[in-house]
């Protein structure tokens, strides 16, 4: 496998079953992935409220998991963690991710009851193949979240604590998950400040490739930040971990479609990290502490009463035709 390439595919309501089998071609999956291997789909499953360009989305997952299965995988099993106040069944389930793997009958795994070691990633991501599942969004404190963060789920729910060290932690779970297999739903992302508060986007894109970091130099490129703005790019950049990187696909580098995504970091969030970083105030916040319960559960309502006030702006855009595409059939 070539660990620059990345591969930036058009797609389209109407077209997104052909464009992912395409793309899964152009990159040679079945080549590197022996089908018969158990095979884990990491999807991005953050928040349990349907949420155009948060999660990642049931019309994307449907059309890969067809994708795959007409490659010939058949061992596929979906992976996601649970987070503090949002169990990871319950948010399949809100989301409609459940629904599509009973189409498909595939299973799904929450990864917080699986045996772990030093580094605190399940035994089972080193003993099976991984397939990560991002979407397009910007993030409070990593300012893009792409295909390098969607792995940071699959860390214990306690996770957050690394928060302060985000892009060192990021880097060391990728050295851990290797070869590492992203395919980037890029149909519809989000903008604004956390991928729970911001504004949806239509991208009609599909990103593929072999090395997260070079997705995630490409996924920046597209929302139109610079690199040196991004903490993960620049630490990596830093220790030459990021080369010269080959589109193919329906684009070249210079051609490179650029949406401009709209970014505005959070007081509050970084006020946050602040307390749980300073020596004086870092012992109150400490993981399940009561000030951290108290925060987790303010974030909470934040959260409801900017999903509340968003209403119908959220599913009346042209993202929702994705939606509308997507036929639950039983021929799956």
């Amino acid at each position: 496998m070539h660990r620059n390439e990345v591969f930036v595919c058009n797609t389209s309501p109407t077209t997104l079953r052909k464009d992912v089998e395409r793309i899964l071609e152009l990159s040679r999956l079945t080549r590197y992935y022996d089908t018969e291997k158990t095979t884990l789909i990491k999807i991005n499953a953050n928040y349990d409220r349907s949420y155009p360009g948060c999660n990642t989305s049931t019309w994307f997952l449907d059309a890969l998991l067809s994708a795959l299965k007409k490659l010939g995988f058949t061992d596929l099993t979906v992976v996601e963690s649970d987070l503090k106040l949002q169990l990871a069944e319950m948010t399949i389930r809100v989301i409609g991710i459940k629904e599509v793997l009973e189409k498909h009958r595939i299973p799904f795994m929450n990864l917080e009851g699986c045996s772990r070691g030093k580094d605190e990633l399940p035994f089972l991501v080193h003993e099976a193949q991984m397939i990560n599942v991002p979407v397009v969004h910007t993030h409070t404190f990593a300012v893009i979240s792409c295909a390098s963060k969607n792995l940071f789920g699959l860390l214990p729910v306690y996770r957050e604590k690394y928060h302060n060290e985000l892009s060192e932690r990021l880097l060391e779970i990728m050295r851990c998950v290797n070869p590492c297999f992203t395919i980037v739903d890029g149909t519809v992302g989000q903008e604004g400040g956390s991928m729970r508060m911001g504004n949806p986007r239509r991208l009609d894109l599909i990103l593929a490739g072999w090395n997260p970091l070079t997705i995630d130099v490409v996924a920046t490129k597209i929302m139109g930040f610079s690199t040196d703005n991004i903490p993960l790019l620049k630490l990596a950049k830093a220790r030459g971990l990021v080369k010269e990187i080959i589109i193919k696909g329906d684009y070249a580098s210079e051609s490179l479609p650029i949406f401009n995504f709209k970014y505005k970091a959070s007081k509050v969030a970084h006020l946050d990290l602040w307390l749980r970083r300073d020596f004086l105030t870092r012992w109150l916040f400490k993981y399940n502490s009561i000030p951290d319960r108290l925060a987790q559960h303010s974030r909470k309502l934040l959260l409801l009463v900017n999903y509340k006030i968003k209403g119908k702006r959220i599913f009346n855009g042209p993202w929702m035709e994705y939606h509308t595409a997507l036929t639950y059939n039983t021929d799956a």
